[in-house]
């Protein structure tokens, strides 16, 4: 089964990817660093018009909420990059993400992990996830003092395209950055 947003599809290399990782995980760090260089573009989809995805109901109100194809753990393909990007979607919309970059520096290796959960919804071709908690964490061996754990973070909603197809999950931001995920555990 195929699910698909309409969205150009946009090649993303590693270096773009550590980009984007920059920017969900840092904000304000500059350091990102993905080792080698892109073997070539990922999958892309040929599906041009799927039908409409079946959907799960909320047992209190009957609401339609997420897509069944969207709900689920999906990680992201990165092998070859410093990061790790893990959303969970429910079937009653609740979601959570877990961001973790790790590289190496001359005193040892540099974690940031970003966290945050929330509220996701379709609509149409777009997926809104709105935060209801989020944290950052940092761990720099060359800089213990400025370490941090779990600091909160900005509840700002995100606003992604996005398609499903058999088991790769692609979101696509406003900038036209996209990122596949595979699919982990329903």
């Amino acid at each position: 089964m195929s699910v698909r947003s309409p969205v150009a599809d946009v090649v993303v290399t590693r270096a773009v990817r550590a980009v984007l990782c920059a920017t969900l995980l840092l904000g304000s760090v500059t350091a990102c660093v993905s080792r080698g260089d892109p073997t070539g573009p990922g999958p892309t989809s040929r599906t041009a018009s799927p039908p409409p995805a079946p959907r799960t109901t909320d047992a209190a109100t009957g609401e339609q909420v997420l897509p069944q194809a969207l709900v689920g753990t999906w990680k992201s393909d990165s092998k070859d990059s410093d990061a790790g990007l893990t959303y969970s979607f429910r079937a009653d919309g609740d979601y959570t993400f877990v961001g973790v970059l790790a590289y190496d520096s001359p005193d040892g290796i540099v974690q940031v992990t970003r966290t945050s959960e929330g509220a996701a919804r379709v609509e149409g071709a777009q997926l809104v996830l709105k935060p209801e908690k989020a944290a950052t964490s940092r761990r720099d061996p060359g800089d213990p003092e400025g370490d941090f754990r779990a600091r909160p973070a900005a509840l700002t909603a995100e606003r992604h395209t996005w398609e499903v197809t058999g088991d790769a999950l692609a979101l696509t931001d406003k900038k036209g950055l996209k990122v596949t995920y595979e699919r982990g555990a329903r």
